[in-house]
C-alpha cells in the first residue's frame, strides 16, 4: 500500500511499519518524522531471536526527508505479542544448507522437526516439547493445518523462493488464533521483490536428486503480481523413499487507496514413498497428498483505526496405500475441506492499542475410515469404485479483545478469546493471557507472561481404525497453562537471550499402547508437566570487524526440556518423545572474494524411545533414541545475477532416526545455481 506526503509544512508521522531499508530516503528537502509506526512494532515486549539480525523492534524518532514511501501487506502477526519470537529472514533462508521449508525449520533451537521423508515428503513439526497436532501453522497469517491430522501441517504450497520470512511463536497463542495453537504458532509468511524480476534455479544431487524453480514478480501503478513454480524429485535414498513434489504459488495485490487487497492461491502435489511411515512392517507403503489453498485479504484504514477482514478457503485430498504392490488390499482415502472468515479492528489511543476480532470456521472430513456412517456414499474423484463412506464437521467461533499498553519503561499486552466449537457442545471456553515487559535501558528487556490454550482432537485421533491403531470418538479437549520468565541484552554487535518456561497440559491426547491388544488407542492422560530454559546468543564479526574479516558471524543456541506424565504407566507413541537437549551452532565464513561458507553444527538428545523392529524373526523390542551429532555445509558465490552453491547435509554421515524405525539419509550432496532478471521500469 502506497502512502504519499502531499502537505509540505509540519512533519509527518508514519504510522505504519513494512520492515524496510529505510537509508533510501532520498532528499527531498522536507523533514518527515518516524514517529509512532505500526503499534505491531512497536510492542517493545519482544526478546526477538534471529539467525542473523540484531534486535530490530527499537523504535526511535529519526528525522528523515519525505519521500513515497512503499509497505508490505504481509501480515506480522506475531509482533504485538511480549514473548520469545524467533525469525528466519530472507538472507538466513538463502545460506542455510536447505531445499526446503522443513529442512529450514530443523535449525531453530525449540522446534522438534521429526522427519519421516527427506525433503518435505512428511514431518512432524512442533514447539517447545509439545506434539505435532499441537502446533499452529500459518500462512501470511491465516491458519493452514489439516483437521484429519498434523502430519500434514507442513504441506504448504510455496517454496523458499516465495517466503520472505518466518516467524516461530513459543509457547500458547489461544487468544490470537483460537483453537489448536497450544505449543505455539508458525507463521510463513511470503513476499514480492520491489522490482520487475524473474529468477530461475537449478539443484541437482545424489540419488536422482533434481529441483527446477521458477519465481517472478511483475508492478504495474496500482498492483503487484508474484507466480512461483517448483518440482522436486529424488529416486530416494533407499527403498521406497523415492518422491516427486509440486508447487505452484501466486500472490496479487491490488494497492488501490480504499481498500488494498491481497489474494493468495496456491496447489501442492506431493507423491512419495513411505517405508514404513506407519508402521516397520509394511516397507512398501505409498502415499499421495494434494492440497488447494485460497485467501483474499482486506485493509481499511480511516484515520487510528484499521480494518483487516481476510475470507480463506483449504481442500486436502489424501490417498494412503499399505502395499503398493497390492494396492487394494488396504487404502484409505480423505477428503478435507476447511472454510472460515477473520476480521480484527484496531484503535491506536492514548491508552495504546486497542484490538477486537472475530473468527469463524467450519470444518469436514469425506473419508473411506474416518467419520461418522454416511447415508448415502460418494464416489471418490478419479477412482474407479471406490467410495467415500464416512463423514464429520464441526464448527468454530471464537471472539478476543486485546489491550497493550505502554508506561514509561514498562510495556503489557492483556487479552482474552472466548471460543465455542460444536464439538464440546453448549459450553463457551475462555483463554486469557498477559505478557508484561521491563525495559531498564535500550539495550536490557526482561519479560513474564501467561496464557492459556485448547486442542480439539483431530479427527484421526476420533476414528482413525487400522491394523495397529484404534480411535476414540469419546476424546476431550486437552488445556494448557504455560508461565515464561525471559530476558535479552542487545549491543551493537552481539545479542544473548535467556528464557525459562513451565506448561500445564490437562487431558492431554496421546496415542498409547495397551499390550492386551498390541494397538495404539488414543486416550486422555491425566497431566503433562513440562519445564525447560533456552539460551542463545550472536555475535556479528561483520558488523565489529568489517568486511575483510573472515568469520561474518557466529551464533550459538541450546534448549533444555524435561517432561512428567502423571499416568506413567502407559507407554507414549508422542508426547513423551520430545527432544530433551537441542544446542546449534552456526558460523559463516569468507572463503574468498564473494564465496562464503556457512557451517551448522548440532546436537540432538530425545527422550523415550521406539519398538525396533527385526524383520529376521518379527519381532520388536524397545529401544530408547541415541544421541547425536549432525553437520551440514554450504559454501555458496554471491556475484550480482548469477548466484551458485555446493551443499552437503549430514556431512559426518551418521546414522539416525527422528521416529521409530525409520533410518534418515547420511551425508547427501547437492549443486546449484540460480540466475535473476530484473527490470528495474515498472510495467504500466
Amino acid at each position: 500500500m502506497n502512502h504519499f506526503i502531499k502537505k509540505r509544512s509540519a512533519p509527518v508521522c508514519f504510522r505504519r511499519w513494512a520492515n524496510k531499508a529505510y537509508a533510501v530516503f532520498n532528499s527531498l528537502h522536507r523533514c518527515v518524522k518516524i514517529g509512532v509506526l505500526c503499534t505491531s512494532y512497536t510492542m517493545l515486549v519482544l526478546p526477538e531471536q534471529s539467525f542473523a539480525q540484531a534486535d530490530s523492534t527499537q523504535v526511535k524518532n529519526i528525522d528523515m526527508e519525505e519521500v513515497e514511501v512503499s509497505t508490505d501487506a504481509a501480515p506480522n502477526v506475531f509482533a504485538s505479542i511480549g514473548r520469545t519470537i524467533v525469525q528466519i529472514r530472507k538472507q538466513d533462508i538463502e545460506r542455510a544448507a536447505a531445499q526446503s521449508l522443513v529442512d529450514l525449520l530443523e535449525f531453530i533451537p525449540s522446534v522438534d522437526l521429526r522427519q519421516r521423508g527427506p525433503y518435505g515428503a512428511q514431518a512432524d513439526v512442533s514447539i517447545r516439547g509439545t506434539s505435532f497436532d499441537q502446533t499452529l501453522v500459518l500462512l501470511n497469517g491465516i491458519s493452514i493445518n489439516d483437521p484429519r491430522t498434523g502430519h500434514n501441517s507442513l504441506n504448504l504450497p510455496i517454496d523458499l523462493e516465495s517466503v520472505e520470512k518466518i516467524e516461530i511463536l513459543e509457547g500458547p497463542a489461544a487468544r490470537i488464533f483460537g483453537n489448536n495453537a497450544l505449543g505455539g504458532a508458525i507463521n510463513f509468511i511470503t513476499g514480492t521483490q520491489p522490482d520487475n524480476h524473474l529468477k530461475v534455479s537449478l539443484a541437482g544431487g545424489q540419488y536422482g536428486f533434481y529441483k527446477a524453480s521458477l519465481a517472478g514478480t511483475a508492478h504495474t501503478s496500482h498492483t503487484t503480481h508474484h507466480l512461483a513454480v517448483s518440482r522436486t524429485v529424488s529416486d530416494g535414498y533407499m527403498h521406497n523413499t523415492d518422491f516427486n513434489n509440486l508447487n505452484v504459488f501466486t500472490q496479487n495485490k491490488w494497492n488501490n487507496r480504499i481498500v488494498p487487497l491481497d489474494l493468495q492461491l496456491g496447489y501442492t502435489q506431493k507423491d512419495f514413498g513411505a517405508n514404513s511411515f506407519y508402521g516397520p512392517k509394511y516397507p512398501d507403503q505409498f502415499e499421495i497428498l494434494h492440497t488447494l489453498f485460497a485467501a483474499l485479504k482486506g485493509n481499511v484504514t480511516a484515520g487510528k483505526l484499521t480494518i483487516e477482514p481476510s475470507v480463506y478457503w483449504q481442500r486436502n485430498y489424501d490417498q494412503y496405500i499399505l502395499n503398493s504392490n497390492n494396492p487394494d488390499a488396504y487404502r484409505n482415502f480423505h477428503n478435507t475441506e476447511s472454510y472460515g472468515a477473520d476480521i480484527t479492528a484496531s484503535l491506536t489511543s492514548w491508552l495504546g492499542r486497542t484490538s477486537v476480532g472475530v473468527l469463524a470456521r467450519s470444518e469436514r472430513i469425506y473419508s473411506n475410515n474416518l467419520g461418522e456412517l454416511m447415508d448415502t456414499p460418494l464416489e471418490v474423484p478419479r477412482q474407479n469404485d471406490k467410495w467415500y463412506t464416512k463423514t464429520g464437521r464441526r464448527t468454530n467461533v471464537s471472539a478476543y479483545a486485546e489491550q497493550n499498553l505502554y508506561v514509561g519503561k514498562w510495556s503489557a499486552s492483556v487479552g482474552v478469546l472466548a471460543n465455542h466449537n460444536n464439538y464440546t457442545g453448549s459450553r463457551l471456553n475462555l483463554y486469557p493471557g498477559a505478557d508484561l515487559a521491563f525495559h531498564p535501558n535500550q539495550t536490557v528487556k526482561l519479560y513474564a507472561s501467561a496464557n492459556k490454550a485448547m486442542r480439539l482432537p483431530t479427527f484421526t485421533d476420533l476414528w482413525y481404525t487400522g491394523p495397529m491403531n484404534i480411535g476414540n470418538p469419546g476424546l476431550k479437549p486437552e488445556y494448557s497453562t504455560e508461565y515464561e520468565l525471559g530476558g535479552k541484552i542487545t549491543a551493537n554487535c552481539w545479542n544473548a537471550t535467556v528464557s525459562y518456561f513451565y506448561r500445564n497440559i490437562s487431558d492431554a491426547i496421546d496415542w498409547i499402547w495397551l499390550d492386551d491388544q498390541q494397538k495404539w488407542h488414543t486416550m486422555n492422560l491425566t497431566d503433562l508437566h513440562t519445564h525447560g530454559i533456552s539460551l542463545g546468543g550472536q555475535w556479528d564479526m561483520k558488523r565489529y570487524a568489517g568486511n575483510g574479516f573472515p568469520v561474518q558471524l557466529l551464533t550459538m543456541h541450546y534448549t533444555f526440556m524435561s517432561s512428567n506424565k502423571s499416568a506413567n504407566q502407559y507407554k507414549s507413541n508422542y508426547v513423551m518423545d520430545y527432544l530433551r537437549h537441542k544446542l546449534n551452532i552456526g558460523l559463516t565464513h569468507r572463503v574468498a572474494e564473494k564465496v562464503y561458507a556457512h557451517w551448522i553444527i548440532g546436537w540432538q538428545d530425545r527422550n523415550g524411545g521406539y519398538m525396533k523392529y527385526s524383520a529376521a524373526d518379527n519381532t520388536e523390542c524397545e529401544t530408547p533414541y541415541n544421541p547425536f551429532w549432525q553437520i551440514d555445509l554450504r559454501v555458496y558465490r554471491q556475484a550480482g545475477r548469477l548466484n551458485v552453491f555446493a551443499e552437503a547435509s549430514n556431512l559426518g554421515n551418521r546414522k539416525y532416526q527422528d521416529i521409530g524405525n525409520i533410518t534418515l539419509p547420511g551425508r547427501w550432496i547437492r549443486a546449484g545455481m540460480s540466475v535473476t532478471l530484473t527490470h528495474v521500469d515498472r510495467i504500466e
